[in-house]
């Protein structure tokens, strides 16, 4: 929690100076036309995620955005441990239940508050969506050790934890697909906020840092851990980059061939003026 936090203010800080050192507005003609689709990866201060959003500029400052997310979510309590037995060497965490993912979908609004004004300048941007989140529960299984009179581990088995009977005899963490014809579903809803810092030196391509707050709740609690107490309320801090391209959808545009659109972006690749080192 602290390291991101951290990382946030570093993102801050770093991406705040070049906003007053914007130069001569850059010669690159803008589309008329245009949406933005892009990828981005995020920690997570639970977690960590993927995500994919299309944007529908709406206006010259505002765009409606459709998001796609899929995150993996830790318990706060989570410790990883290594097992008492030599038959099995692989870390685990003690007393965890099962592994969550969320796939999240949402809508929203996206603000440029901060335009570019020259291709070494950046887009300062404002983002806010919510919708619908589903979770997935899948139960973990440990490697449990039978052990004898004499205090030797005979023999194991792959068996969900119990912590009234399995503190002492975990050998180690089963099979990671073990247990996926197991899953349940929660359904829930979310939200998310945050800054968005675009600094692609081309209007066609898109570069960005991102960072904001995002919550997600479900109608009961989530069963990660065994030994812990367990929320239906996730509230998270996330840092990420972005990358994607801006889509030109005018009628030209759409009027011409695949092989007719890949020909002009690689020209316009190559006809790109490189910054002065």
């Amino acid at each position: 929690m602290k390291k991101l936090l951290i990382l946030v203010s570093l993102i801050s800080s770093g991406i705040a100076l070049p906003l007053f050192a914007q130069g001569e507005i850059d010669e690159q003609q803008r589309m008329l036309f245009q949406d933005e689709s892009s990828f981005g990866g995020f920690l997570n201060s639970n977690g960590f995620g993927f995500n994919y959003r299309y944007g529908f500029w709406r206006n010259a400052r505002n765009q409606f955005i459709l998001d796609a997310d899929l995150a993996y979510v830790k318990h706060p309590k989570e410790v990883k441990v290594q097992a008492p037995y030599s038959y099995n060497t692989r870390r685990y965490v003690f007393g965890k239940e099962n592994l969550f993912w969320e796939v999240k979908g949402l809508a929203g609004w996206q603000r440029e508050i901060y335009r570019k004004h020259d291709r070494t300048g950046i887009s300062v941007r404002m983002f806010y969506s919510g919708g619908l989140s589903l979770g997935f529960l899948k139960p973990i299984y440990y490697q449990i050790y039978t052990i004898s009179p004499i205090g030797e581990a005979e023999s194991y088995e792959y068996l969900k934890f119990d912590p009234a009977i399995h503190q002492n005899l975990i050998g180690g963490r089963g099979p990671f697909f073990m247990g996926f014809n197991e899953l349940s579903l929660v359904p829930g809803l979310t939200a998310k906020g945050g800054m968005s810092f675009e600094y692609s030196e081309r209007n066609i391509v898109i570069h960005a840092l991102e960072a904001g707050v995002g919550i997600t709740a479900y109608p009961r609690s989530i069963p990660i851990m065994a030994t812990e107490k367990n929320s239906f309320l996730f509230f998270n801090l996330f840092v990420g980059y972005r990358f994607g391209t801006v889509i030109d959808i005018s009628e030209a545009a759409r009027a011409k061939t695949w092989k007719e659109r890949w020909q002009e972006r690689k020209e316009k690749k190559n006809a790109a003026p490189q910054p002065i080192m």
